[in-house]
């Protein structure tokens, strides 16, 4: 698995999973915390907050594609996900390369089977070096550099910065559950994700993010040591 898409996977299950809760009224519609009060989000983006919050863990199958800036198909594949707060997420690439990437809540190990190969890496550099951290991470600052927009069952996050590595974020639901997320990049390649079986409701039992080194692999620690 290359580094482009160890970024995308743990964008993805932090994405999905650390948004801050939002508060409801009791007539069901939203209500703007202080927090949000304080940085004046617009509607949309406090929509998205709270339609990402009832995520507490999910498991789906997923189908990815990805095309270059001039449309031409360069990778695809399939898996499983699944995914736990607090800061935990299991992603298997079945074809055409089998890869696993494990995040136990601290750091976060991706295992190659074919060169039997484990490479681990610190949780919080792993999100630092992804642009989607600046969201998941809930302070007021990441949340103001970025700008949401709704079209129909879409919601899309552009950040505010022209420097970015992501230029947007595209989210589209249907019903309660996320079936499509689509990110294009600065450099115009479109890494699109098709969910299937988006399970939120049966609960992980914990075992899906502990990753138990298997023998006789190569491993490389990056991890910074405290």
């Amino acid at each position: 698995m290359n580094k482009l898409l160890l970024m995308t996977v743990a964008s993805l299950g932090f994405y999905s999973l650390t948004l801050a809760p939002v508060a409801k009224a009791n007539n069901g519609q939203s209500v703007i915390t202080d927090m949000q009060l304080k940085i004046k989000l617009d509607e949309p983006a406090i929509e998205l907050r709270t339609r990402l919050n009832m995520y507490k863990q999910f498991s789906a199958n997923f189908s990815q594609q990805v095309i270059d800036s001039k449309g031409k198909d360069i990778q695809q594949a399939t898996g499983l996900m699944k995914m736990s707060q607090p800061n935990q997420f299991r992603w298997v690439t079945n074809e055409p390369d089998e890869s696993v990437v494990v995040s136990d809540g601290n750091s976060v190990w991706i295992y190659n089977p074919f060169v039997e190969q484990v490479t681990a890496m610190s949780l919080d550099n792993t999100m630092t070096q992804s642009p989607l951290w600046l969201i998941a991470n809930q302070s007021d600052e990441a949340w103001s550099s970025f700008s949401v927009e709704k079209n129909k069952n879409n919601y899309i996050v552009r950040p505010k910065d022209s420097q970015n590595l992501t230029r947007k974020i595209t989210m589209n639901f249907n019903g309660d559950v996320i079936n499509q997320l689509v990110i294009e990049d600065a450099q115009g390649q479109t890494s699109s994700f098709t969910f299937t079986e988006f399970d939120y409701l049966t609960p992980i039992d914990n075992s899906n993010f502990k990753f138990v080194l298997p023998e006789g692999v190569d491993f490389d620690d990056q991890r910074e040591i405290k």
